[in-house]
């Protein structure tokens, strides 16, 4: 079955499963928010929001032509937090009923969060359009960003039958879900990066800050890298690339020869930077990895170079913080690697987002993206036998336009990311995300 805008949906038989597109700041301790610190209701929403309704329409009708039969008013079923009385109109395969699909997103939140629940709850949207005859239907609830809220919306969407859910988004509010999607034995796929949430039926689709450090780490050990060392905030972020990096040096044969934590302050940082300078200097290690991006990159730049380090004589490494056109910018980042997503398929989502909902979307929305597609695949199931653990961890994975991934058993994504190269220039991939998993991915 062809899905969206030349990806292909295909199941795992032909080695693994396409996710695709029609052919013709911490908050509490989420790390979701750290990571990047970065309704349809048209009388509320003016013109705007009239006219992107409008594209959405039409964009539905254009996918009918040459995916057959969308049910436009079928796929949705966007209730609120409440159990008001709905018109869940659908667009089953032949002859099985539509799987219901909870999908719990905080729309209602003040600032960023309500602004990537908007967002991930378009993504959602599209990856149904891109489907044409999706076979589910998705209830969307609002968690408003809180714990008591995404109980209640699981709750929700768990009195109207769904079999699986999507979300939430923070990690203290996926502990809260998980005790009441559990005691259904419904799987939740959730979209925190707080790795400690995850197991027991509960996967996370986010980008770990564990999987970032281990892409790169194995890359530099391929490229010779015996020696390193880092510098790290004291935060919780810090903490969980520290135990990820000693876990991969393990692995890769890297000897970490010091990790420096510096406190996020305007002081915090020149102790530690000259130390790392220091070791540098005397040719006691071969790359630096710096767990920080933005701002406190530059700062940090600008104290390793007053004490005489240079990126020329030690290969500096990044994390997902790098992916940001500012990192370009930062002298000791120049010829940096760091792990991430540089897929054709992201931009075609940018691309189509864009041009269906008139704005950007939030980097957090394809997660909502892929995990809707993949729920849609799941679906495909026989009655009784969909959302099942065997399915949702195949090991021969899924590709989705965030890139190659996979769910350990331990309900933790692995992921095939692209070393990128930071130039002024552009950056550049140096190593193409894997296609498959295997060869020690």
């Amino acid at each position: 079955m062809r899905l969206g805008f030349g990806n292909h949906l295909k199941r795992a038989a032909e080695s693994q499963t396409r996710i695709g597109a029609c052919g013709g700041n911490e908050m509490g301790l989420d790390l979701t928010v750290e990571l990047l610190n970065r309704t349809y209701d048209v009388c509320a929403g003016g013109r705007a929001r009239l006219a992107r309704l409008m594209a959405v329409c039409l964009f539905a009708l254009a996918l009918a032509g040459c995916g057959g039969g969308v049910d436009v008013g079928g796929l949705f079923s966007d209730t609120g937090q409440g159990n008001a009385p709905q018109d869940q109109m659908q667009a089953p395969q032949p002859g099985a009923a539509p799987a219901k699909v909870g999908l719990l997103v905080p729309v209602g939140a003040a600032g960023e969060p309500g602004r990537i629940g908007q967002a991930m709850k378009q993504a959602a949207e599209m990856a149904l359009f891109d489907a044409g005859n999706a076979g589910i239907t998705l209830i969307t609830k609002d968690t408003g960003g809180t714990s008591a809220g995404a109980q209640a919306a699981a709750q929700a969407v768990l009195a109207e039958g769904a079999q699986i859910i999507l979300g939430p988004l923070l990690g203290s509010n996926v502990s809260a879900v998980n005790p009441v999607a559990r005691g259904r034995k419904v799987p939740v796929v959730a979209f925190s990066s707080v790795s400690s949430v995850a197991g027991s039926g509960t996967y996370l689709m986010s980008f770990l800050p564990e999987e970032e450090v281990a892409n790169v780490v194995r890359h530099a050990s391929a490229s010779g890298v015996k020696t390193m060392s880092a510098l790290l905030p004291n935060s919780q972020y810090g903490n969980v690339v520290e135990s990820a990096l000693r876990g991969s040096a393990r692995n890769y044969n890297i000897t970490v020869k010091a990790i420096e934590r510096y406190d996020r302050s305007p002081n915090g940082v020149a102790a530690p930077a000259q130390r790392i300078a220091q070791a540098a200097g005397s040719g006691a290690i071969q790359a630096l990895m710096i767990g920080e991006g933005g701002q406190l990159l530059g700062a940090i730049s600008g104290q390793l170079v007053q004490y005489g380090f240079s990126p020329a004589s030690v290969r500096v490494l990044g994390t997902g913080l790098w992916d940001d056109p500012a990192t370009a910018q930062v002298p000791v980042a120049n010829g940096g690697w760091y792990a991430g997503v540089a897929s054709r398929s992201l931009k075609d989502f940018e691309q189509r987002f864009q041009q269906t909902y008139g704005a950007k979307p939030h980097r957090l929305a394809s997660l909502a993206y892929d995990a809707t597609s993949l729920a849609i695949i799941l679906a495909r199931g026989a009655e009784g036998q969909r959302f099942t653990s065997q399915q949702i961890t195949n090991p021969e994975g899924f590709q989705g336009v965030n890139g190659l991934f996979r769910f350990r058993q331990n309900g933790r994504i692995q992921r095939g990311l692209s070393i990128v190269q930071v130039a002024p220039g552009g950056n550049r991939v140096i190593a193409p995300a894997p296609g498959r998993f295997g060869n020690g991915i």
